[in-house]
């Protein structure tokens, strides 16, 4: 599912609607879309995950964190598993903080599984800027922390 976070704080919602979303203040129009998924057995895969809205213009009216709760929170009352991915390019240990928050919503349980947690998480964008040393580091912090009460299923990072 794309995330058309422009115009999101305008009442009527032009650059969802114009990509086909119906979402409105007063109509959820992600939850049908939650709802076929669930019909279907698949998970809601969406994006933005690393997106603040105090980052955005405010000419653009954006707010990617209300979409992606609104969204992440519409699969979760129909009881699918969602996953996600970043949209842009970025190194940076805010952007990495922002998805764990996603990704985690109720933080790390040391008793089970949390409640409410991305089935999946995909970095996009493997590049020579990620590989650079600083952003590597800081890349790795973010994998440790997105492993933290999780059973090791991988030992790439130890």
């Amino acid at each position: 599912v794309s995330g058309i976070h422009w115009w999101y704080k305008a009442p009527n919602h032009a650059a969802e609607l114009t990509a086909g979303y119906y979402n409105l203040d007063d109509r959820d129009g992600y939850r049908p879309i939650a709802k076929m998924v669930s019909r279907h057995h698949g998970i809601l895969n969406f994006t933005c995950l690393e997106m603040r809205d105090s980052e955005q213009s405010s000419d653009a009216q954006s707010a990617p964190q209300e979409l992606v709760q609104q969204v992440l929170s519409g699969g979760w009352r129909e009881n699918i598993e969602v996953a996600g991915e970043n949209a842009l390019s970025r190194y940076d240990a805010t952007a990495y903080n922002q998805i764990i928050l996603n990704a985690r919503p109720q933080g790390v349980n040391k008793d089970g599984p949390p409640k409410l947690r991305m089935y999946g998480v995909t970095y996009l964008r493997l590049s020579d800027d990620l590989l650079q040393e600083s952003n590597f580091e800081i890349f790795k912090k973010f994998v440790l922390k997105m492993h933290a009460d999780q059973v090791r299923r991988c030992h790439a990072f130890t």
